[in-house]
C-alpha cells in the first residue's frame, strides 16, 4: 500500500514520479519539496505531472515547469506545503522593487507602486474582485476563494513597465497597456498619464505568449485607460485565481478575453440581478466594433472556427475581442447556468493533455446542446436586437 512518508530506492527519476504519484493519492495536505536541477533550485508543491513535466508552485503561487529528466536531486523540505507568510512576501517584493515603491495588502492583493498610489490602486482591484465574486453568485457559481493574495505591480511609466517586460519575457509594443501572466500570477500596468498616446494594440501582441494583455479599441483619455486596463487584468487575474481558468495548460482564448471585456462595462459589475434594461450592461465600444466587422469582415457562418480555434487573434486581434466579448455576452446573458458550467468543465480539463480543435467543439455543444449552426443564428440575432436598440436610444 503507498503511503505518502515513503519513499523506495529507485533510479532518481523513478523516486521523483514515486513520490509525486503517492502524493496524488493521499487524502494528507501536499508535502513540501524541492527538485533540483543542474540550473535551478524549485521548491514548492507538485501540481500536476506526468511522466516528462511536473508542475511546481512556490510559497508565493509563482508556477514553474520542471523536466523530470533533467532533475539531479529531490527531497521533502516539509510534511505539509504552507504558503509564504505576509511579511515575507511584502519583504521580497519591496527587495524586487526597491524603496521608491510602496507594498500594501488588502483582503485579496499585494498593490506594488510607486509611494503614495498603491492604496487607491487597492480600491479599484477590491472593488472589481467583490463584484466579480458577486456577478456570478447570483448566477449560482460560488467561485473558490484564491489560495495566494493576488500581486498587482503598477509602473510610473511607460519605459519602466517596459523593463519589466523584457524581464518577464514578455513582448512590448507602444499599444501594449498591461497584462497578467498566470505562471508569475501577476498583473502589470503602468501609469498611462505619463504616456505621450493611447494607441490601439499591435495585433501580434499576446499571440506567442502566455500572457493575457490588453488590447484596446477605445480613444480614452489617459485616467480612463488606466483604470479600464486595471479592470480587464484584474477580470484575467481573479478568473485565473479563482478556477474559472486553469493557470497551465490550453484555455481557448475567447473565453478568456471574452469573460475580460465583459467585465469592462460599469454597469454589468454593478447589476444586482434586478430588473436593468440589457443595454446598459453592454460593452458599446465591443459591440460597435463587432458590428462593423459582422457587416464587412466576418465570414458567414464563422463561428464554429472560432470555437475550435484562436487564429482570429493572431491575424485579426481587435476583430477577434470584439466577437469574445459578443458570444460571451450572449451566453451569460441567454444562458448563465450552462456558460458556468461551461467553464467549469474547461477548468477541469487534464491541463497537461493537448485541448485539441475537435475537443474544444464537443466541451461547447456539449454545454451549450445545441449545434453550433444554430446557436450561431441566435446570436448574431441577439446582437443585432442590440444594435437596433443601441441606434434608437441614440
Amino acid at each position: 500500500m503507498l503511503t505518502c512518508l515513503r519513499l523506495i530506492p529507485l533510479s532518481l527519476l523513478g523516486a521523483s514520479l514515486f513520490w509525486l504519484t503517492t502524493e496524488s493519492v493521499c487524502a494528507k495536505p501536499p508535502t513540501l519539496i524541492e527538485m533540483k536541477t543542474k540550473d535551478t533550485v524549485f521548491v514548492g508543491k507538485s501540481i500536476a505531472h506526468n511522466a516528462d513535466v511536473c508542475w511546481m508552485m512556490d510559497q508565493s503561487g509563482m508556477l514553474s515547469e520542471v523536466s523530470l529528466k533533467k532533475v539531479t536531486s529531490f527531497r521533502r523540505v516539509a510534511s505539509e506545503f504552507q504558503k509564504l507568510p505576509l511579511n515575507k512576501m511584502k519583504l521580497q517584493l519591496q527587495n524586487e522593487f526597491g524603496p521608491l515603491y510602496e507594498i500594501i495588502s488588502t483582503r485579496h492583493y499585494l498593490i506594488c507602486a510607486p509611494r503614495g498610489k498603491a492604496k487607491a490602486y487597492g480600491g479599484v482591484f477590491e472593488d472589481l474582485y467583490e463584484s466579480f465574486s458577486h456577478y456570478f453568485a447570483l448566477r449560482g457559481n460560488q467561485i473558490k476563494a484564491p489560495e495566494f493574495l493576488m500581486v498587482a505591480v503598477i509602473f510610473p511609466d511607460q519605459a519602466q513597465f517596459f523593463d519589466y517586460c523584457k524581464k518577464e519575457g514578455v513582448r512590448a509594443g507602444q499599444g501594449l497597456l498591461g497584462y497578467y501572466h498566470p505562471h508569475t500570477n501577476r498583473t502589470a500596468l503602468f501609469d498611462q498619464s505619463a504616456a505621450t498616446a493611447l494607441q490601439d494594440s499591435d495585433p501580434s501582441l499576446g499571440e506567442t505568449q502566455l500572457s493575457y494583455a490588453r488590447v484596446s479599441a477605445n480613444g480614452k483619455n489617459m485616467a480612463e485607460a488606466l483604470r479600464d486596463t486595471m479592470i480587464h487584468e484584474a477580470t484575467h487575474q481573479v478568473a485565473f485565481n479563482t478556477g474559472l481558468h486553469t493557470r497551465i495548460g490550453e484555455n481557448p482564448r475567447w473565453v478568456v478575453e471574452g469573460l475580460a471585456t465583459t467585465f469592462e462595462s460599469d454597469e454589468l459589475r454593478s447589476h444586482t440581478g434586478g430588473s436593468t434594461r440589457l443595454l446598459s450592461r453592454v460593452n458599446r465600444s465591443r459591440l460597435i466594433w463587432f458590428v462593423n466587422y459582422s457587416r464587412t469582415r466576418r465570414e458567414k457562418e464563422s463561428l464554429r472556427t472560432f470555437i475550435r480555434e484562436d487564429s482570429l487573434f493572431r491575424s485579426s486581434t481587435l476583430d477577434a475581442y470584439a466577437e469574445a466579448w459578443a458570444l460571451t455576452f450572449f451566453l451569460v446573458e441567454t444562458q448563465p447556468a450552462r456558460y458556468a458550467r461551461y467553464l467549469k468543465s474547461i477548468s477541469e480539463r487534464d491541463p497537461l493533455e493537448e485541448y485539441s480543435a475537435d475537443a474544444r467543439e464537443q466541451d461547447f455543444k456539449k454545454a451549450f446542446k445545441t449545434n453550433i449552426r444554430t446557436l450561431e443564428v441566435d446570436y448574431l440575432r441577439f446582437v443585432d436586437q442590440l444594435t437596433a436598440e443601441l441606434v434608437q436610444q441614440n
